[in-house]
């Protein structure tokens, strides 16, 4: 059975798991019995006692909607980019920068590279090329 209650310190609200003897508030750290505690809604369903908790509070939960949109209006470059400059692995980079340039330009050169890579560029194209990532397909001109 979870309760909602009020902390007896902080006067935060927040939720309890009556079955235990003790319960410390997650703002204040303080602890409390259980049995002392008075609980203004009791569930045995945890994610009933949340709901109750947000209507209690006004939180309201973001529009997934609205995230999805902006995701999906991303910038393909700039995400790209993103992800180019997040990734440890050097393999990985590589795999990135080929497929997202193919993506975006469908075939790209040095050039492009460097946008991204900075001086490393040159070394980028011809670690690529050595693993077969990108293949030329005019001189200059590269594809994943």
């Amino acid at each position: 059975m979870y309760g909602l209650t009020l902390c007896g310190v902080c006067r935060r609200p927040r939720i309890v798991d009556k079955s235990k003897s003790e319960s410390a508030c997650p703002y204040c750290n303080c602890v409390q019995k259980t049995k002392d505690l008075a609980c203004y809604f009791e569930s045995a369903d945890q994610d009933a006692v949340r709901e109750a908790l947000a209507q209690a509070t006004g939180f309201v939960p973001p529009d997934m909607a609205k995230k999805k949109q902006r995701i999906a209006e991303a910038d393909p470059y700039s995400t790209m980019v993103y992800r180019y400059e997040h990734c440890s692995d050097l393999e990985e980079k590589m795999v990135i920068l080929a497929e997202g340039l193919t993506a975006i330009k469908g075939t790209f050169t040095l050039d492009d590279v460097r946008e991204v890579a900075g001086d490393r560029a040159e070394k980028m194209v011809s670690a690529m090329l050595d693993r077969c990532i990108i293949s030329e397909v005019r001189i200059g001109v590269y594809r994943a």
